[in-house]
Formats: C-alpha cells, structure tokens, sequence
C-alpha cells in the first residue's frame, strides 16, 4: 500500500508539473506574442500593457500643414508609423542638396546689386548682415527648374562645387537651402568680375598675362576631369578674376560627372562660343 501511495502521488506531482509547464509556455508565448505586436506598433512591451496611451507619450499630434496643427486621431499601427513632419513633393525632390529652411535665413543677407541674370534666376552680390561680409548668392525659381525638367542638374551642380569649391581656381560653394518656391546658393564673392569685362576694355591683352590666364585655366579644368567632372560652359563670363588677379571657375550648371572611359553625347554651352562644326549633329 506504501508503495501505491508513494505511487499516487508521484502522479499528483507529475500533473501538477506539466500544468505548471504548460502555464509558464502559455505565460511565455503571451509574453512573447505582446512584445512582438508591441514591435511592430512601434511600441515597447510596457507600452502595451501599461494604463498610460502610447500616443500621448509618444506623438499626440498629427501635422496636417506648415501652419496648423490638429489633434491626432491615429488609432491603428500604420498611420501611428508615419512621420508627423511630412515634406511636400516640391520640396523632397530638391533633397538632400538643398535644405529646407524658413523666409528668416534670407534676412541674414542684404541685397547690394545684380550680378548677372541665368536660365532659370538671377545672382546677387550680398552682404551677410551678422559676418559683414560680401558673398554671391544664386536664387534659382523652383518652378522654372522642374517645367524645364532640370531638377538633376540643380541637385548635380550643388553636388559637383561642393566637392570641387576648395581648389584655388574655383570659387568654393558656402552654403544652400530651399523655401517653398525658389533654391539658394551661397558662394565667395569675386571682387574682380568677368575676364570678359577685361577683354572689352582692353581688347588685347598682353602675352605674358594671356600666358598666366591660359595655365590656371588649364590647371583648373585638369583638376575637374581628374575628379570625374567636364565642365561644359567654359567661356570669358564664366572666367572671374579676385583680387590678384587669379582666376576662378564659376556657374557648374552644365557640368556633369563622368567616369573614365565614359562619354557624353549632349550639346550644351553657349551658342556663340559652341565649335559650328559641332551643330551639325543636331540636324
């Protein structure tokens, strides 16, 4: 009889160990299955169990403009996933080259004059009002760029001076953001202006002076193609000159990257200063 006690309850413990196990799995799955579904909302276990709203703690506001807010009404996982900043269309395609910032940086600059007029803007000597100090600030129209479908070489040009700006003989990019409807580019003020203003005035030049002018531009242009880049619109009014006199590379909206081996079909550049046997391709 002591041994079928002994028997008995041997089976007592036995079932009330599987029950144990089977609630502890039962335990761990739910935990498991919580934590997950937390995941994928985005939301941590105890954000799931706690009393407290996810949504209040973490984003109780939905942004429906730049200029009004509502109270969120996100319920469901996938709306709660989205961005409560979003970027409008006009503004993401001109990204990451271009950011996006208010009216109040245009403030910082005092307009001086117009510099020359381009394809799609204008360029104006400024002076920074905290630095007091003069830069040349292009204002290209957002909605001339994209009816011209031209978004690529904006975004290529602002790529192509930020990488290059640093050499001596080209002008070096500060700065550049969007508004709602225009690009902004900051770039050093070149005191000299055009070799074409000093062409017109003197109508020749001496040699050795030519001589000087010829080698920085042939500097210059060796350092773009050793970087991957053909320039594309040389010509006296892309050609400043600073204060000594040096040149400086200016306007890389018609410059592309290219890599070795690589060619490049497109005509581009200046009707004027284009090769005439080049033209007939186009025909």
């Amino acid at each position: 009889m002591g041994n079928f006690q002994n028997k008995d309850s041997d089976r007592k413990n036995q079932k009330h160990s599987v029950h144990s196990t089977r609630d502890g799995q039962a335990f761990t799955s739910q935990f498991s299955l919580s934590h997950f579904v937390g995941n994928l909302s985005g939301r941590s276990f105890v954000s799931v169990t706690s009393s407290q709203s996810v949504y209040s703690a973490s984003r109780p506001w939905s942004r429906v403009s730049r200029r009004r807010w509502n109270d969120s009404t996100l319920k469901n996982p996938l709306e709660a996933s989205k961005t409560a900043w979003p970027v409008a269309h006009k503004e993401s395609i001109f990204l990451p080259e271009y950011l996006i910032t208010t009216e109040l940086v245009q403030k910082d600059f005092e307009i001086i004059e117009t510099i020359a007029k381009g394809a799609f803007g204008e360029v104006y000597k400024v002076k920074k009002i905290s630095e007091n100090k003069e830069f040349a600030l292009k204002v290209l129209n957002k909605a001339q760029v994209v009816s011209e479908n031209s978004v690529r070489q904006v975004k290529e040009e602002a790529r192509i001076q930020a990488a290059v700006g640093h050499h001596s003989f080209i002008a070096g990019a500060v700065s550049r953001w969007q508004t709602k409807k225009r690009l902004y580019i900051v770039s050093e003020y070149i005191p000299g202006g055009e070799l074409l203003a000093l062409l017109d005035k003197y109508q020749k030049l001496p040699e050795e002076v030519v001589k000087i002018f010829v080698a920085e531009i042939a500097i210059a242009i060796d350092f773009l193609h050793n970087a991957g880049v053909i320039y594309r619109d040389l010509k006296p009014e892309n050609i400043l000159l600073d204060s000594e006199f040096h040149i400086q590379l200016v306007d890389f909206g018609l410059s592309k990257w290219l890599s070795i081996g690589s060619r490049t079909t497109t005509l581009c550049g200046t009707l004027k200063y284009i090769v005439w046997n080049s033209l007939r391709y186009v025909f």
